[in-house]
């Protein structure tokens, strides 16, 4: 759906809901619920528990589809050596996750071993409790085709994951390749009168923001399969927003509770 057509499907719903007694919606309300509403859809996508369906983000093609317009995937440079917290010089390497991840789905890093030719792995991630348990153990390293990787700090410069590659003892890490889902850029369906939604305002000239001027923005950038159900879920959460007295209140929060998706 175009931006204007997502305006339109989201006033006819929101007025049957309210039966035309709630106040209307400016673009930027409008805007705000649809962005919120999509980031709830999404992150419920990858929690099987959050949705009705009961399947992740992998659980069948459909969901792949809806997600193809955010998959992206990054090369990273790597530094080897000393970890930010593992501070062991064999088989360990630094590097950085994209500064616009927001769910990881693959990872692989290509290694020299025993000056040999390339090896690539397979990267398992690390909880940290899962990192003090595997190294308390006499052999404290991967499985032979896999690395570890340990999330260690927030950079204040770049707000970007830093991150320790954890190979075998006589591995040099020589590359890191990340296939992530993406931060979806906001919902934008008309003027916001000057204001931004996550640094982009309206514009159909569509550009990326800067740290001195904002993005050019508009409409819904996912697959148009999941339209319908964002704009269900952005008049669930005006229904609720609108609903202020007391129990109906508590009542409203709870029901729109029950995902869409």
């Amino acid at each position: 759906m175009t931006a204007q057509e997502i305006s339109n499907q989201f006033d006819v719903l929101y007025n049957n809901i309210t039966s035309n007694q709630a106040p209307g919606c400016t673009e930027y309300e409008k805007s705000i619920l649809l962005t919120k509403a999509q980031d709830e859809v999404l992150k419920n996508y990858f929690n099987p528990k959050g949705n009705k369906y009961g399947e992740g983000f992998d659980g069948n093609q459909k969901r792949q589809i809806d997600f193809s317009m955010l998959m992206s995937q990054k090369d990273q440079p790597v530094t080897s050596g000393a970890g930010n917290f593992d501070k062991r010089t064999s088989g360990i390497a630094k590097t950085s996750l994209p500064p616009d991840v927001w769910m990881i789905v693959n990872e692989q890093v290509k290694v020299t071993r025993n000056n040999n030719a390339d090896t690539y792995l397979t990267v398992r991630p690390l909880s940290f409790e899962e990192y003090d348990r595997l190294m308390s153990k006499p052999f404290k390293r991967p499985l032979k085709y896999q690395a570890w990787r340990l999330i260690t700090k927030m950079s204040s410069e770049t707000t970007t994951n830093t991150v320790d590659i954890i190979a075998g003892p006589n591995d040099t890490v020589s590359s890191y390749s990340v296939r992530y889902v993406r931060r979806p850029k906001p919902i934008i369906i008309g003027d916001l009168d000057g204001l931004t939604i996550n640094g982009y305002e309206y514009g159909t000239t569509h550009g990326e923001p800067t740290s001195s001027n904002p993005g050019k923005w508009d409409g819904c950038e996912l697959d148009p399969i999941l339209h319908e159900e964002i704009v269900q879920r952005a008049v669930e959460l005006a229904k609720t927003a609108w609903t202020v007295t007391g129990q109906d209140n508590i009542q409203s929060v709870i029901q729109a509770g029950q995902r869409s998706e």
